[in-house]
């Protein structure tokens, strides 16, 4: 089996540790448009490595040739035309999500994929990912569901450091775009990190405030779950992984425009980028590492019926720090599923051809069990209605 692993970042150096420490691919090359970054992720577990620029179709391709699996952990802007790669070249794909929009455009390869006999899995990190997963195996266990609510909760770091956790591009996405929700059986848009709501998470986390944000999760399971009668589905997250502090910070320097990224003139110098400009600041200022437990906990909750009876259901997947992969528990469960994923669609232990959330072909129970070999643990409580 061979890998292609593009992106070094945060989470792809995780995804690469994984790949080394549980069921290691006979050939794996990491590609990175900084090929030095590439070169110390893969440099770390004696793997091929590669400077690759994803926007010149040339690249790309020379990149890919020869690969059977493509796990992509780049920029969700560049899931397309990885995408395409992956279909030239004859690779199975899995990403980390697309930020709703992108995924449903990604969605509309399905017909493509399957013709070829490949196989695509759309965003099977964590939040989108397991909680995906949860979605799924939660709607096998009821007749009909009624809603879908997700919820992504982490320890956070009491000094309010800005380092942040996964890309931060991604993150001034979130912070700045319209959160899309399911209600009533449609998909609206919400203010942007609107809809405040203390949630119980397990502890260490406890009750902590969460809110809106725009993710792919509700851009497929209401899709994926219209069988079953689904009329609410929204996924709420606290802060990112930032301390509130640090993301009202955030906050708002983007309502100053810093986070645009229109290019637009500065005294004399014309393009600037204001985005690009606020992350290169950010870069270079001093960070020392969160100091917090770093503990993950991502809880989904599925409320309809069975037998006629109404029925809650929860699952709750949690994570400590990895001494295996040397990061926290919210980093692990972003980079191990698509590990895991990407040696299923390697190994043909995943083989459904077509372009699929993780909620229609991953196995719950499977996918856990290779979780908790990384000491990632779920758990499962049901409430049903006794009288009344």
């Amino acid at each position: 089996m061979r890998v292609a692993l593009l992106g070094g970042g945060i989470i792809g150096a995780v995804v690469a540790r994984d790949l080394a420490t549980w069921d290691q691919p006979e050939e794996l090359i990491v590609g990175d448009l900084d090929g030095s970054r590439a070169r110390e992720v893969a440099g770390e577990h004696g793997y091929e490595h590669a400077a690759v620029d994803i926007r010149d179709r040339e690249s790309l391709d020379s990149f890919l040739l020869g690969a059977d699996v493509v796990i992509n952990a780049a920029q969700y802007q560049f899931n397309l035309p990885v995408m395409e790669g992956a279909l030239r070249v004859g690779a199975h794909y899995a990403d980390l999500g697309g930020l709703f929009y992108t995924t449903r455009r990604q969605l509309e390869l399905d017909q493509r994929f399957r013709d070829a006999g490949l196989t695509a899995v759309l965003g099977i990190g964590s939040c989108p990912g397991i909680a995906n997963v949860h979605a799924g195996d939660l709607a096998q266990r009821l007749d009909s569901v009624e809603s879908i609510r997700i919820f992504n909760g982490s320890t956070v770091d009491p000094t309010d450091s800005l380092r942040w956790p996964y890309s931060l591009w991604t993150i001034l996405d979130e912070i700045t775009e319209r959160p899309m929700v399911f209600r009533d059986g449609a998909f609206i848009d919400v203010d942007p990190l609107s809809e405040e709501e203390m949630f119980h998470f397990r502890e260490p986390i406890g009750y902590t405030n969460t809110h809106l944000s725009l993710h792919s999760e509700v851009a497929t399971i209401p899709l994926s779950l219209a069988a079953k009668g689904i009329r609410r589905c929204e996924f709420k997250i606290g802060f990112f992984g930032f301390s509130e502090a640090a993301l009202r910070k955030l906050q708002f320097l983007a309502s100053l425009g810093l986070a645009s990224t229109e290019p637009r003139r500065v005294g004399r110098v014309e393009g600037v980028i204001p985005r690009q400009l606020l992350v290169d600041l950010l870069e270079e200022m001093p960070h020392t590492l969160p100091q917090h437990e770093g503990f993950k906990d991502i809880a989904t909750i599925a409320e309809g019926t069975r037998d006629g009876t109404p029925a809650r259901f929860r699952l709750d997947t949690t994570a400590w720090p990895s001494a295996e992969l040397k990061v926290k528990g919210g980093t692990v469960v972003v980079g191990s599923p698509a590990a895991i994923t990407g040696r299923w669609l390697g190994s043909k232990e995943l083989n459904d051809p077509g372009v699929h959330p993780p909620e229609a072909v991953i196995p719950p129970q499977s996918f856990y069990a290779e979780l908790a070999k990384r000491g990632v643990s779920t758990t499962l409580t049901e409430e049903f209605q006794l009288a009344g």
